[in-house]
């Protein structure tokens, strides 16, 4: 390993290490042994004995290492795997990790985290549930990697170490001369714990401290350890069916979101571009815009992407997926397990749904009503500001109601809306409550705007609710107002104060505006806002039958010709 410039015990400037554990004491010899390990074998791993309750310090060991050896390495970097016993979740979580490191390293270095790992990088993998397992979640190339775990697994024994308890005369030894005991108190402790470090150190603060006495300190253990031990947690039935079982995840997203995060096209946003532009040279691929990637970390881009993917159910769309995949990764030269891992779900996924589509070619898969409905311009210049101002008001209204509804937003957030999306819109707008239209110049002139406004108002025609009691099932938002002359479409007038002002002045500006700069005015705004639509929440519009959808004739028919 190359030495280091940096003054001794500074850390490198590429870490996540947490502090020096104080104090960490008797572990200068296992310390020194993990170094020796590490020279020889690429991976090792620090563990407790197995026959033992609870851990014995192999966490603080390996913090201890990173900080005590950091002229050794010019990158350390720490992957909580929680002892996480799901695979997906653990994969998830190391992921996610994955992703900050890449940010920081571009961040601070300003270059991609690229290629194969140098053997000056150390990566420690904490509290992991099985050591073996980790295996495939190991970066390529050279890096050290240290993996503490109360379990030993199948890993090989010369490449192990273990940590087990402190020998009684360093125990007493340690308590005195850092804890400042007498002979007598640092026997007692050191007894009572039978070498446990953690449970010594912070026995020994509290009495240094004069919080407790020794003999206190010795009456309470003994006293906690003649409780039965608690009850073993609740498993759901076997014989429950998985998919109706609240504790099992979509596995089929998960594991995609989790490979594509540690596959080489969402390394860094340079790849994750590559890879988009890729994507929208297919055919059959219908995909996010631009202005997704805009702000947004690495997990919610993929997030987005997998909302279309899952929407569409697309046998041609996931396998262009996996095809773009293999094909950015074979020009990086590096991610070939990550592909494969992307292209096997992606071809079980295909399979899937050719297999659904053969059953009942001609009916849409459906979706759950939703209490309202955001209906938008599709612009790229403003996608992100719709896209959050859509879950500021869904995440109101969702408390607003107390969770009287499964699905409290549907948010069209696609450019085009292809043969598999639109039956989902079309379900969506046909049974809402409420629609809320963001309305620009754009918004009376698209075909789909036009068409959302006719169903509602439909569906209050068909209420056949006496004068003056008609339902209010559109609330418009000035996103953007259209410039002074521009001629507002006859449809339009009887709506466009629907909003409940609350003794407040109503907003005359662009709600866009407030998205971008104004937090304050706009939580007022949104606040506003969904106290209305509860309100005006209580009258059930009837369904309109998915046939008519677009056989009705488009709103707005008055609108003048002006260019969007």
């Amino acid at each position: 390993m190359s030495p280091s410039r940096r003054p001794p015990r500074q850390l490198p400037q590429m870490n996540n290490l947490p502090p020096l554990p104080a104090p960490f004491v008797g572990r200068d010899e296992e310390i020194a042994d993990a170094h020796r390990l590490l020279m020889d074998h690429r991976a090792v791993l620090v563990h407790d004995p197995e026959d033992r309750q609870y851990g014995y310090g192999t966490s603080q060991l390996a913090i201890s290492y990173g900080h005590l050896y950091t002229q050794h390495y010019e990158l350390m970097w720490v992957f909580d795997c929680a002892r996480d016993p799901d695979p997906v979740r653990l994969a998830d979580r190391l992921a996610e990790e994955t992703e900050r490191l890449h940010e920081a390293f571009e961040k601070d270095l300003g270059r991609p985290l690229d290629g194969p790992t140098a053997a000056d990088w150390l990566y420690i993998f904490d509290n992991a549930e099985d050591p073996g397992g980790l295996r495939p979640h190991f970066p390529e190339g050279n890096a050290r990697i240290l993996v503490t775990s109360r379990k030993t697994g199948e890993w090989e024994p010369n490449a192990r170490l273990l940590v087990g308890p402190l020998a009684r005369p360093d125990a007493v030894r340690l308590l005195m001369e850092n804890m400042g005991l007498d002979q007598r108190q640092a026997a007692r402790l050191a007894d009572t714990f039978d070498g446990h470090p953690h449970q010594i150190v912070r026995a020994g603060e509290a009495v240094l401290a004069g919080k407790v006495t020794v003999e206190q300190v010795t009456t309470v253990t003994e006293i906690a350890r003649m409780a039965p031990p608690p009850p073993d947690r609740h498993t759901p039935s076997p014989a429950l069916p998985a998919q109706y079982r609240a504790d099992v995840p979509d596995r089929a997203r998960t594991s995609l979101r989790s490979s594509l995060l540690r596959s080489t096209v969402c390394r860094d946003s340079g790849s994750y571009r590559r890879w988009m532009a890729a994507l929208r040279l297919r055919p059959t691929a219908t995909v996010l815009p631009e202005a997704v990637t805009v702000n947004l970390s690495m997990a919610e881009r993929v997030d987005l992407l997998l909302d279309t993917v899952f929407e569409q159910e697309d046998p041609e769309f996931v396998l262009a997926l996996a095809d773009t995949v293999a094909a950015e990764t074979d020009a990086a030269g590096t991610g070939r397990q990550m592909a494969d891992s992307v292209r096997a779900i992606a071809e079980e996924l295909a399979a899937r749904w050719q297999g659904s589509r053969q059953a009942s070619p001609a009916e849409p898969a459906e979706v759950p009503s939703c209490f309202f409905f955001t209906s938008w311009h599709n612009r790229d210049v403003d996608f992100d500001e719709a896209l959050k101002f859509h879950n500021l008001l869904e995440k109101r209204v969702t408390a607003k109601l107390g969770g009287r509804v499964t699905r409290s937003g549907f948010f069209d957030k696609m450019m085009q809306h292809g043969a598999t999306w639109e039956p989902k819109l079309i379900e969506a707008i046909r049974t809402t409550r409420l629609m809320v239209p963001l309305i620009t110049e754009g918004y009376f002139q698209r075909e789909w705007c036009r068409r959302e406004w006719a169903v509602m108002v439909q569906r209050m025609a068909n209420l056949n609710a006496d004068p003056g009691q008609e339902p209010i099932a559109i609330l418009p938002v000035f996103w953007v107002r259209p410039l002074d002359g521009w001629d507002m479409p006859a449809d339009f007038g009887p709506y466009q104060h629907s909003v409940h002002s609350g003794g407040r002045p109503e907003y005359d500006g662009d709600v866009y505006d407030l998205v971008a700069d104004d937090k304050e005015e706009l939580n007022n705004y949104v606040s506003t806002l969904a106290q209305s639509m509860v309100a005006l929440s209580r009258t059930r519009l009837p369904h309109l039958d998915r046939d008519l959808v677009k056989k009705l004739p488009l709103a707005f028919r008055d609108v003048n010709d002006r260019a969007v």
